[in-house]
């Protein structure tokens, strides 16, 4: 025999014993329900899912029965149907959830079919309903037509009888619907979080010569709702990023060069959303390396670890370090190759190519501890600050006064945090360093990113 034939042989075998597990998943799944229906004399959902093919328990397949059990959880709650009973029956065959519900089966249909004809993946869902005497619920006994197929829309049980696309067809359909469902559904929670982080941050108050809730600090081109218009325009750019992550293959520097552009766009929404305003040009830049971090990793390894991420983040960040290098002789056009360019700071690109040190080392450390004691996200932002402010050699800073005027602040907020502990004492404290930071035409925009890249960590790391 050949080996070609040989493989046949073996991958035929494979598929028979893996459809006689399915057939016996059925008559158990049958025996189930009827047990379940002696027992409570309540209507049932028996949800499992459309995997075409003989295997059907991949990574995936297990996501998105969680997500479609949680669905149909979270619907019967809103609807205030009680469960009375849930008896999980996934095995090597398949994954299997059967509910007994104390409610009208006709109801509970409809509401089984909305997630089906709502849910993104819901093509994917089989929520079938039986009366409490066994009778099942179909869709055209609410009126509802047939379902569609996965690829062509006609009718599903049509391309199923007459076998119009392939297994091999169908099994690629479902495995790249669904995970470009929990792809994006992971960009949302992610471009969620860093938004998240915008706003935390442009809210805490009082922050010393920035736009807080109170004033405007050291700026006189933004308010605090300059920052709320900036932030929404970025949206769209942290998602985006995330998806790149998750979907281009290729080293970390191809990585990086593949989505400066999206990074280039980004800053374009953020000055047409604050009238030429820079708001967040360097949270662009961190954050959006952040996005890119996960979802590279989200895709690769399914579940990202804060060192994981720091790493990545770091590898990529090498490129636009070398880059401000070979630019120093240039006519600097930042706040951050100006402060290079004078004095060696590596600004916003050293903090990201270095792992993020004062954020690991100051700002996330002090963030959780004071948050772990109770205090609120502004109080435990607003020491935070502080404390980058007392040790950070701060571009911005530096940009707008000079060298001796970045280590005098320093030492001066360095000084009050040794003598003082208290939150409170701390906050007024805040207050004045603010009304002498705006007097002296001083922002801390550098140590605000820090804070904003600090809540943005512990947002998705809590």
């Amino acid at each position: 025999m050949r080996d070609a034939d040989v493989r046949k042989h073996e991958t035929d075998h494979v598929a028979d014993i893996a459809l006689n597990r399915i057939l016996d998943a059925r008559e158990r799944r049958a025996d189930f329900q009827r047990e379940m229906l002696d027992e409570f004399g309540r209507p049932l959902i028996s949800f499992t899912l459309n995997i075409p093919g003989a295997f059907k328990t991949f990574p995936l397949a297990r996501q998105a029965f969680l997500e479609g059990k949680f669905q149909i959880i979270r619907q019967m709650e809103r609807a205030g149907i009680p469960i009375v009973d849930y008896r999980d029956l996934s095995g090597d065959a398949g994954f299997c959830g059967i509910w007994a519900l104390d409610a009208d089966p006709m109801w509970i249909k409809k509401l089984s079919v909305s997630i089906e004809e709502g849910c993104e993946i819901g093509r994917l869902f089989d929520i079938d309903v039986l009366r409490a005497d066994g009778r099942g619920i179909s869709r055209q006994d609410l009126g509802l037509p047939m379902r569609q197929c996965l690829i062509c829309n006609s009718a599903a049980h049509v391309c199923a009888r007459s076998r119009r696309h392939s297994a091999e067809e169908l099994a690629r359909k479902t495995e790249g619907a669904l995970q470009d469902y929990f792809d994006r559904r992971f960009a949302d929670k992610v471009a969620s979080s860093a938004l998240r982080a915008l706003l935390y941050e442009v809210a805490t108050t009082p922050k010393p010569g920035l736009v807080d809730r109170s004033n405007s600090g050291a700026h006189q081109d933004m308010d605090f709702f300059s920052f709320i218009d900036s932030a929404s325009a970025l949206i769209p750019y942290f998602h985006a990023c995330v998806m790149k992550g998750a979907t281009f293959e290729g080293t970390p520097e191809q990585l990086f060069r593949a989505v400066r552009y999206i990074g280039q766009a980004a800053e374009g929404a953020m000055f047409a959303a604050t009238g030429g305003a820079n708001t967040h040009k360097g949270l662009i830049y961190s954050l959006g390396l952040i996005c890119v971090a996960a979802g590279r990793l989200h895709r690769k390894k399914g579940k990202v670890k804060p060192e994981d991420l720091i790493t990545l983040c770091s590898e990529m960040a090498q490129i636009s370090l070398e880059e401000l290098k070979e630019r120093r002789n240039s006519a600097p056009m930042t706040h951050g190759e100006t402060a290079f360019s004078r004095y060696g700071f590596l600004g916003v690109r050293g903090e990201a190519a270095n792992g993020f040190p004062n954020v690991r080392n100051i700002a996330l450390p002090i963030l959780r501890s004071l948050l772990k004691q109770g205090v609120s996200f502004n109080d435990a932002g607003v020491v935070t600050l502080l404390h980058l402010i007392a040790n950070v050699e701060d571009t911005n800073i530096i940009a707008r006064t000079d060298k001796g005027t970045s280590e005098s602040v320093r030492q001066k907020v360095k000084n009050l945090l040794d003598s003082v502990t208290d939150i409170e004492e701390l906050l007024q404290a805040a207050n004045w360093i603010d009304e002498e930071f705006i007097a002296l035409n001083i922002s801390a925009g550098g140590c605000a990113d820090l804070l904003a890249l600090s809540f943005m960590l512990i947002f998705l790391f809590p």
